[in-house]
């Protein structure tokens, strides 16, 4: 086979059809993924300074072996046996070349696929340790065997987006082998940190491990940049997040299960965790952070995208901390991280424990703002979202409104007063009514049908302990 013909075979998965669509306009491509063996031997050595010799080594044991920061090789030798086969090769943080008995694949983000022929073969994964991972970071090992298209695996969900042009209207998934896409309960939702990608977290081998083990859903949402998860990129997340559930609960599926979402992120991910999570806590069962900002210091970069003291508030999750009532929160943060210190969690976390909120805070001695910090803990993460379900509905919500689009939770919807300004309320369900303990900056008060687990056919009566008093009602059930 000539080197032309062999680089038309390959497949770097790019979509080569539609597997699942819906009148919303989100699709989730079929790519090719590799059934067959793992090749879990490989070989490393430095690139810089004329290379060395080859270092042998487990695929598994690469993300937990310390390195200096620099450009790396990495080797993985293998034999084919039958025509047909295909090799995959995973996503690596910083990958910069690969290459098939020394023919180089396109470069592409996600895994690469490509045909082999029978007979001894080399592959080379040439790329660059960072200062943030000092590690090789790759995702599940190379596989060789028979290319098929599928949904399963790591995959491109595409959708209707205002923000495409910013990188928007396209999501990565990670389909666990064997599961039903319409079966699914657990989504874990991982928000990329600065200088990332949807892609980043796929070179994370204990991410799709666990994922897989467990039966989890992943999606990993563009944060359309280095946006610190503002408006526009809360937004993206919140729209990947509908159109994955869409085609989730696809009409061929009978009775699909709801989807139990989970949300986390590391550094600018992690902030945008919290923020995200506090201005919409009803949309999540849990919210794990990794080393993120907590109130955001406009004397450091971040005044490029924060320009004032009023763009920050919209975006620190300090500020909102009463909307976490019923929020399970986990704090994750290296107590050397000269990059966002450690404080920043420590405020969080106090704030929570102070209002006597659900909080699990990890320090982690002698760890800095590093992925292997991540990596340590993403078997975790992945599990308590694989067990996370939705409790009894919460006999008492406060929420804080810092932008006129942050219009309440739980079933409980407010009208600012005005579209400047904090609004906040307090609402709690008691035996004889539903009481109104606070309201500031607030016009009016909508209780939705059955908010707070109070009767639908018979809701109690609205008792108003706030002074002064709001206009609050319950909104009419849908005919």
């Amino acid at each position: 086979m000539s080197a032309a013909r062999w680089l038309a075979t390959l497949m770097t998965g790019v979509a080569v059809g539609l597997a699942a669509a819906n009148a919303h306009g989100a699709t989730l491509a079929v790519h090719s993924e590799v059934r067959g063996t793992d090749l879990e031997t490989a070989e490393v050595r430095p690139r810089d300074g004329g290379g060395g010799p080859w270092r042998s080594t487990r695929w598994r044991d690469l993300t937990g072996t310390p390195l200096a920061p620099g450009r790396y090789e990495v080797r993985v030798r293998f034999t084919s046996e039958h025509p047909g086969e295909s090799l995959q090769v995973p996503p690596c943080a910083g990958r910069r070349a690969v290459r098939v008995d020394a023919i180089s694949l396109p470069d592409a983000p996600g895994p690469a696929v490509a045909a082999v022929r029978p007979g001894l073969h080399g592959l080379v994964i040439e790329l660059d340790v960072s200062r943030y991972e000092k590690r090789i970071a790759c995702g599940e090992p190379p596989r060789l065997g028979i290319a098929e298209d599928s949904t399963e695996g790591l995959g491109t969900l595409t959708f209707e987006s205002p923000h495409a042009g910013q990188g928007g209207g396209r999501a990565v998934v990670y389909l666990p082998p064997g599961h039903d896409l319409h079966a699914f309960g657990a989504l874990l939702v991982g928000l990329h940190p600065w200088n990332g990608t949807p892609w980043t977290y796929t070179a994370y081998d204990e991410l799709l491990r666990e994922a897989r083990a467990r039966g989890v859903l992943l999606l990993m949402p563009s944060g359309l940049g280095n946006s610190l998860y503002t408006a526009d990129a809360e937004d993206e997340v919140l729209r990947a997040i509908d159109a994955l559930a869409s085609v989730v609960r696809g009409s061929d599926a009978p009775d699909p299960r709801p989807l139990d979402v989970s949300l986390w992120g590391a550094s600018m991910g992690g902030a945008g965790a919290t923020t995200i999570g506090f201005h919409h806590p009803d949309r999540f069962l849990a919210v794990t952070s990794f080393f993120g900002d907590s109130r955001y210091d406009l004397s450091t970069y971040v005044r490029a995208i924060l320009r004032d003291p009023l763009a920050a508030h919209r975006v620190n999750a300090l500020d909102i901390v009463d909307n976490a009532r019923n929020l399970p929160v986990w704090l994750i943060h290296g107590e050397d991280d000269a990059t966002s210190p450690i404080g920043q969690s420590e405020m969080l976390a106090v704030a929570l424990q102070q209002r006597g909120f659900s909080i699990r805070f990890d320090r982690a001695p002698g760890m800095g703002h590093s992925g292997a910090l991540v990596a340590r803990y993403l078997h975790e993460v992945v599990s308590h979202a694989a067990t996370a379900r939705a409790g009894a509905p919460a006999p008492r919500v406060t929420y804080f409104s810092v932008r006129p689009s942050d219009t309440g939770a739980y079933g409980v919807r407010i009208e600012r007063a005005s579209p400047t300004g904090d609004a906040f309320v307090d609402v709690e369900r008691r035996d004889d009514g539903l009481h109104v303990r606070r309201a500031d900056g607030v016009r009016a008060l909508r209780l939705e049908p059955g908010a707070l687990g109070c009767s639908v056919a018979n809701p109690p009566p609205l008792v108003m302990d706030a002074s002064p008093a709001v206009d609050a009602t319950w909104a009419r059930p849908a005919p």
